[in-house]
């Protein structure tokens, strides 16, 4: 299979057991080496038909400078689970170097190789992804199949298609490159295809200490065929590969990923509330999903037209309109 080798990635970090290694960086060096078809890109010369390795190179960063790990071992395999969110590389091998160990006798380097695979066992994260969205929409065909007719002729029904709006923040680390990255990852879920990205927006780290980072916000439509439960699942898993705790509630993170509205669905589960409960009164979300769809409604007690409900919350004129070609590349700092 062809690959493509991606070497000396560096980022500083406090990973390791003892307790010196919780507080003070040190240098973490990865190599990794994806596996992947190259025959269309090198027939059609079209990034779209390969994988952008300065993405990858972000995503390995966001990782290493994302939630503490006391091994080596565990870094390299989460680096392995996010660049195996990009659908099109097969099988990953990640090498994660530890130059400034704490080792009391001379040594040069010391380091961890792992290989993950997409698999039919499941056993990365990426692969859980497609395997749900696989059980999603195996149960949505057979759920189908009970029509009469579609026995008859021998044809399965095709799974239920549904419209969701996905909000996206962050204020750690190279918050643009990581919402591009999430995109690309959200899109790469089977099952899922993003239809439309907003602006990009800057709002203030609103009741946060100061100095706090501002944060980055936008929206995306996609049309899926997962369930709201099973989309859930693998917006978590792409938080997980950037970096995100799931302890930190109300506080700055790496990439935040929350479903707004899943086909005009009311439902009342401390899991996942739909519409979120929130979306009604946060100018970061309604702004990009105005811009976004200038038409669209919100459900719900609190519900209305999304622009009416913007020019409703106190903080509309706080958040700013930082750029529409965001997704392309660039910087807005």
């Amino acid at each position: 299979m062809d690959s493509i080798r991606l070497t000396g990635v560096r980022a500083e970090a406090t990973h390791g057991v003892l307790d010196f290694e919780h507080v003070e960086p040190q240098p973490f060096v990865v190599d990794a080496t994806m596996f992947l078809d190259l025959s269309e890109a090198g027939a059609s010369d079209d990034l779209a038909a390969t994988v952008d390795y300065g993405q990858i190179a972000k995503r390995i960063v966001n990782v290493i400078e994302g939630e503490h790990v006391d091994l080596i071992e565990r870094l390299a395999a989460k680096i392995a689970d996010s660049i195996l969110l990009s659908h099109r590389i097969q099988r990953v091998i990640v090498t994660v170097h530890k130059p400034k160990a704490p080792i009391k006798v001379p040594f040069d380097d010391v380091s961890v190789t792992i290989e993950r695979a997409r698999d039919p066992e499941g056993g990365t994260l990426a692969s859980q992804i497609g395997a749900a969205a696989s059980a999603s929409a195996s149960t949505s065909a057979a759920n189908g199949s009970a029509d009469s007719n579609a026995a008859a002729t021998g044809t399965s029904a095709m799974p239920a298609t549904h419209t969701a709006i996905v909000a996206m923040g962050g204020n750690i680390g190279d918050v643009e490159q990581t919402l591009r990255a999430a995109v690309v990852a959200i899109d790469g879920v089977p099952g899922n295809q993003v239809n439309g990205i907003s602006p990009l927006y800057r709002t203030a780290a609103w009741g946060m200490e100061p100095g706090t980072p501002d944060f980055l916000n936008a929206v995306v439509e996609l049309t899926t065929t997962l369930d709201a439960d099973t989309l859930l699942n693998a917006l978590q898993t792409i938080e997980t590969a950037h970096g995100r705790s799931r302890k930190v509630h109300w506080g700055s993170r790496p990439l935040d990923l929350d479903i707004i509205d899943f086909d005009g669905e009311t439902r009342d589960d401390p899991r996942l509330t739909l519409p979120h409960p929130r979306a009604w009164q946060r100018a970061f979300v309604l702004a990009p999903w105005a811009d976004l769809e200038p038409a669209a409604r919100l459900v719900g007690p609190h519900g209305g037209p999304v622009a009416e409900l913007l020019a409703r919350t106190p903080d509309h004129d706080a958040v700013e309109r930082v750029s529409d070609s965001w997704i392309l590349g660039g910087s807005v700092a």
